[in-house]
């Protein structure tokens, strides 16, 4: 399958992010890692520093308060954070029509948002597309986010069996890969994923163990 991978540029100045203003002009950066959407939910990873003299527990426990937050926890991590959200997708507060276009659009066919980086002034998106479908992402992403395009170069994806996985599974087994536990060193442990799932460590040992003999079946054709 021919794809492309776009890095896109957008500014904060506009709706969609005023709910989270004070967690943006809180933090020093953000490094927000493929997020992933599973039924109505998205799931994401963010690493963020926090400015020093600001209490991150208070920060956080405002955005808890946010309607569309089903889920959030801050993992302390080597001088800064790991932030785990849940986010139920339907009960989005800002335009509806936006998030419903964006939607639509991934249903083309594949059309994943890789990660997001923050420097202080504007949020740098990096997606992955179609090739087909390049036109037609470049042009939604101008007039939902209100921004413009970096660049665009070519992209070949690996082929994965995630279909075959269940949904527990597949969160699992995804954030697992997104968050670096197999990272050699390990960017987070057993029990950070624990943490973030709100599972005992055995709970998520057990559903990637199960996930990656899945994956393997697929790989091998057993």
């Amino acid at each position: 399958m021919l794809m492309k991978r776009i890095k896109f540029k957008v500014p904060l100045d506009q709706e969609m992010f005023v709910m989270f203003k004070e967690f943006l002009e809180a933090i020093e950066w953000g490094y927000g890692d493929t997020y992933f959407i599973l039924d109505d939910e998205v799931i994401k990873i963010t690493e963020v520093k926090f400015k020093e003299g600001i209490n991150p527990e208070e920060i956080i426990e405002n955005l808890r308060k946010l309607a569309h937050v089903k889920e959030l926890r801050l993992i302390p991590k080597n001088g800064h954070y790991l932030l785990y959200a849940k986010i139920n997708i339907k009960s989005i507060p800002y335009p509806t029509e936006d998030v419903k276009r964006i939607l639509e659009l991934q249903k083309k066919g594949l059309v994943i948002f890789e990660k997001g980086t923050f420097d202080g002034f504007s949020i740098v998106l990096v997606v992955t597309c179609e090739d087909s479908l390049l036109s037609e992402v470049i042009s939604t992403l101008k007039e939902v986010y209100k921004g413009s395009v970096l660049s665009v170069e070519e992209y070949t994806p690996e082929n994965t069996p995630l279909s075959k996985l269940s949904k527990r599974q597949r969160e699992v087994l995804l954030l697992a890969y997104k968050s670096g536990y197999f990272d050699e060193p390990k960017r987070v442990t057993l029990r950070d994923l624990a943490q973030m799932l709100d599972l005992s460590p055995s709970t998520v040992k057990e559903h990637l163990r199960k996930a990656q003999k899945k994956v393997l079946e697929e790989v091998m054709g057993e």
